[in-house]
């Protein structure tokens, strides 16, 4: 049955065909034609009075418009029918088993969604044109550099490993766990947390203790109300010179407190009273014990309370000036 215009099955002017036909009837000697709809060439065939002719022998078709009649060309009387097998629209493609090839470029106006197993997609690997307020969801992001605007929220994170350093200009917050430095590189910082003048670690939630420093002298500040306590688990807890060239205290560990002279031990608590090496000098003795001393030096005018009679309870009698 004749479609619309006399066309068998599809007229040439249809965009989505897969066979294109259309019929001439020369009047006199005609050599050249024009195929309305255009045709693929190697895509053409062309049958004069029902005989398919051979391409290349009987006509050519080789720019996609126009082909000729060759030996002659097609008389008056003659009809010829042009068939071009030509690409075609789909509306939808379903239970292909073969494979698609698109030579030029593929153009989805909907989604495109793969499924099966041993799905593998490759695409070019500068993306194009990403932009907008598409949702992303990948498995693992490879970059060189990334520019959020808004808050980066990470949900179930258990680790963020950075080879290069992490700047956080408005403060980092720790609400929960632990943050470990460890060696190898600063944190701002690395295997050691520096701070610049001035700027102080706190801690306790009433920000109870400061250590800082100012540019000229370092700072323990106890702000609470309890007590600035130094412990260690060792047998003494000492306070040296620098690294430890100097000792200039020692506390020991149900034992004894030490004083120390340019690394040299002057004063030292014992389970009895104190030790002092070299000389005490003070401006007045108040005992209420013994004081006992190897000798004693001076005239011993300013001495009191003592016995009216010089006898062996008399210090003034024992006095060797």
């Amino acid at each position: 049955m004749a479609d619309r215009n006399g066309y068998i099955g599809r007229a040439p002017s249809d965009s989505a065909v897969t066979v294109s036909r259309q019929s001439f009837s020369p009047t006199g000697v005609t050599t050249d034609f024009t195929f309305a709809s255009g045709y693929t060439p190697g895509y053409f065939d062309l049958f004069i009075n029902g005989v398919k002719m051979i391409e290349g022998s009987d006509y050519t078709s080789s720019d996609g418009s126009t082909f000729a009649v060759l030996n002659g060309g097609a008389q008056n009387g003659d009809v010829l029918e042009g068939i071009a097998y030509k690409a075609f629209n789909a509306a939808s493609v379903t239970n292909a088993g073969g494979d698609f090839t698109v030579g030029g470029n593929l153009t989805v106006n909907g989604s495109a969604t793969f499924t099966g197993a041993g799905t593998s997609v490759a695409f070019a690997t500068t993306a194009y044109n990403l932009e907008g307020t598409p949702d992303l969801t990948v498995r693992n992001l490879t970059g060189v550099a990334a520019t959020f605007t808004g808050v980066v929220t990470y949900e179930d994170v258990t680790n963020i490993d950075s080879v290069g350093i992490v700047t956080a200009q408005g403060g980092l917050d720790v609400t929960g766990g632990n943050v470990t430095i460890g060696t190898g590189s600063t944190v701002g910082f690395g295997s050691t947390a520096y701070f610049v003048d001035d700027a102080k670690a706190v801690f306790g939630d009433g920000e109870d203790l400061e250590i800082y420093h100012s540019g000229t002298a370092s700072f323990i500040v106890d702000k609470g109300s309890g007590n600035l306590a130094l412990g260690s688990n060792g047998d003494r807890v000492s306070i040296v010179k620098g690294t430890g060239s100097k000792t200039l205290a020692r506390f020991n560990v149900d034992s004894s407190a030490e004083l120390w002279y340019n690394n040299s031990k002057k004063f030292e608590t014992t389970t009895d009273g104190v030790v002092i090496t070299g000389i005490a000098t003070a401006t007045g003795v108040d005992a209420t014990g013994i004081v006992t001393a190897t000798s004693f030096e001076g005239s011993g005018a300013n001495l009191t309370n003592l016995p009216a009679s010089g006898d062996s309870n008399d210090i003034t009698a024992c006095l060797f000036i």
